[in-house]
């Protein structure tokens, strides 16, 4: 029996859980690599940073996980397996620094991953807005954290 909740949507079901999964893929990606930093960045003013590093992966984790709600609510099928995030992800994967120094690279490399993010959801926003409000709800939701987290970057970049 089909969900009422889908019936209602006025898009391609099929093409919303494709870009439900990419951002599912780009979350995990994003939340893999702020937990990646925030055990390896060092330095005399790493301990802030590696504190926000901390708290974006624990949110990064908690969108991923939405998004899989989501695509389970739609009938969909979240991506199965992480070695597939790569391929499925809206942005690229930024391979951390070699150095565990280089905070700045650090920090400039996530604000470009924050900054894809924002487009691409502000681009799903527009998408849903009308047609899925209930998927808009989320990804307006996710987004505001996005801004948030671009702005904690330019405020560490300032220090």
């Amino acid at each position: 029996m089909k969900r009422k909740g889908v019936e209602i949507i006025d898009l391609n079901v099929k093409e919303l859980i494709k870009d439900l999964n990419k951002a599912l893929a780009a979350e995990g990606l994003a939340a893999y690599r702020y937990k990646y930093l925030s055990k390896v960045a060092s330095g005399l003013n790493s301990i802030h940073i590696v504190e926000e590093f901390e708290k974006m992966s624990e949110e990064e984790w908690k969108h991923m996980g939405a998004f899989m709600e989501r695509i389970v609510q739609l009938d969909g099928e979240p991506i199965t397996n992480a070695s597939d995030w790569v391929k499925h992800s809206y942005s690229t994967y930024k391979d951390p620094p070699k150095d565990p120094y280089d905070l700045e690279k650090m920090i400039r490399d996530s604000l470009e991953t924050e900054r894809e993010a924002i487009v691409f959801y502000n681009n799903l926003y527009n998408k849903t807005q009308h047609a899925d409000p209930v998927t808009a709800d989320l990804v307006i939701k996710i987004l505001a954290d996005e801004v948030e987290d671009e702005d904690k970057l330019l405020r560490l970049l300032s220090k």
